[in-house]
């Protein structure tokens, strides 16, 4: 099914409204142009328009992290305790992915 939007899924959906960013392990989600987001147990988002990057994860600074949907993860080492927990053997000179997206104001 070429057309399905495929589910990015969250550890800790926590979102503000606005722009939001996820930082994932590798490059598949470089690229993927909509996704939806389960935001509570059984709840999934409209699909959402991405924007990706790849960078080296030693490269980012608190100021690319600024939109992180996480306040745990707004830090590099925050980021990267954060990574460590939930990708085991992630190391620091890995390529990630910035997601970004834009999330609705609420109701």
């Amino acid at each position: 099914m070429p057309d399905a939007v495929p589910l990015l899924g969250f550890a800790t959906p926590l979102f503000h409204t606005g722009r939001n960013t996820s930082v994932r392990r590798g490059q598949r989600w470089h690229g993927v142009p909509r996704a939806c987001i389960e935001y509570a147990p059984g709840q999934l988002s409209a699909p959402l328009e991405l924007r990706t990057e790849l960078r080296r994860f030693d490269t980012l600074t608190a100021a690319d992290l600024a939109d992180e949907h996480d306040p745990a993860c707004r830090t590099p080492p925050g980021l990267l305790a954060v990574m460590q927990q939930l990708y085991p053997g992630f190391e620091q000179d890995e390529t990630v992915t910035l997601v970004h997206f834009q999330w609705p104001a609420s109701g």
